[in-house]
């Protein structure tokens, strides 16, 4: 299952940043990418205003600032890619055994 979440996220990665990076060339005349926050905002905005004060409350508060900030600026291509670059990782790193009978 690992395996092939990975490479569908790696290769809608690599197509999402191909056409991303067309679409503000070629249409927008500018180089600018769809970030990760701004996917976020599309699908759920409520859940993003929600999720800050939670995190900094009753996780941690250095965790919002530094880390999931950035993340959110991340390009989604990019983002994606890089997860199921992960994903495939894993699967190679952390083999199943084989079972003797």
């Amino acid at each position: 299952m690992r395996y092939k979440l990975g490479a569908f996220l790696l290769i809608a990665g690599i197509v999402f940043t191909f056409f991303d990076g067309i679409y503000y060339l070629m249409i927008k005349k500018e180089y600018n990418f769809t970030m990760v926050g701004e996917v976020w905002y599309y699908i759920h905005p409520y859940s993003l205003q929600i999720i800050q004060p939670i995190v900094e409350r009753y996780i941690m508060v250095f965790l919002w600032d530094p880390l999931l900030l950035t993340m959110l600026q991340l390009p989604f291509g990019l983002f994606i890619f890089f997860i199921g670059f992960l994903l495939l990782l894993s699967r190679i790193i952390l083999k199943p055994r084989k079972m003797r009978n």
